[in-house]
């Protein structure tokens, strides 16, 4: 794994044996404010692969989010750049799995959830 931006909110790294953009949700997101480089974070993240990458998204660790608007926004720009599916990993059920699906059914991404990342990563690299 290449580590291409950390904060207190999230950690994106990258696999390019895999094409795999790996993210890190931590906290609860309440302000834009809390996460000001996420955007371009994602971008960075995102062009360092080539179309057809997937998206391992380890929420395990977020409390929730309030400012699902640039998420969705980073989910547009992933689909422009060639995203082929993304996981997302809970540790159990919560209310953020449904508004999660909810933001990736607006933005059109191909996603499903899972609890463990064994599960989750053995369905990104089935082709």
């Amino acid at each position: 794994m290449k580590l291409v931006a950390e904060t207190d909110y999230y950690r994106c790294e990258i696999d390019r044996s895999k094409n795999r953009m790996c993210l890190i949700y931590k906290g609860l997101w309440a302000s834009q404010k809390q996460v000001p480089d996420f955007v371009r974070h994602h971008a960075e993240t995102v062009n360092q692969l080539s179309p057809g990458f997937t998206v391992l998204a380890d929420v395990r660790q977020m409390e929730g989010v309030v400012i699902s608007d640039i998420i969705e926004e980073c989910q547009r720009y992933a689909i422009k750049a060639g995203i082929r599916k993304a996981a997302r990993v809970y540790a159990k059920p919560t209310f953020m799995e449904v508004q999660a699906e909810r933001m990736h059914e607006r933005s059109g991404m191909t996603s499903r959830s899972f609890y463990s990342v064994e599960e989750a990563e053995a369905w990104l690299d089935e082709t």
